[in-house]
């Protein structure tokens, strides 16, 4: 629950140069799913709570979660590198993958 709340208040805290919407309309499900292949190794769909799965994730928590650590707002060093190397229409592309999976 404390995540999910601080999940929410980072959508309003981060500022980006898209809007959630913008942003999405670059994405691509199936290059999003084409990328996936890093994120998997990692984010299963049966995974433990220290990587929780990422499947079904709502797209725009998705955009507000790596365009954080993109920016260095939120703290691990592992998703802050793989977030960096992310443009917008590969981030776009796995919101809209990652949440398209149940």
């Amino acid at each position: 629950m404390k995540f999910l709340l601080f999940i929410s208040t980072l959508i309003f805290l981060t500022k980006t140069s898209y809007s959630d919407e913008k942003m999405l309309a670059l994405g691509d499900k199936e290059y999003g799913q084409h990328l996936a292949g890093e994120c998997v190794t990692c984010h299963k769909a049966n995974s433990d709570k220290a990587i929780p799965s990422i499947n079904g994730y709502d797209k725009e928590v998705f955009l507000t979660v790596m365009l954080a650590y993109k920016n260095k707002e939120m703290e691990n060093p592992v998703m802050q590198m793989i977030a960096g190397r992310l443009d917008n229409e590969q981030i776009a592309s796995l919101a809209l993958y990652f949440n398209s999976l149940k």
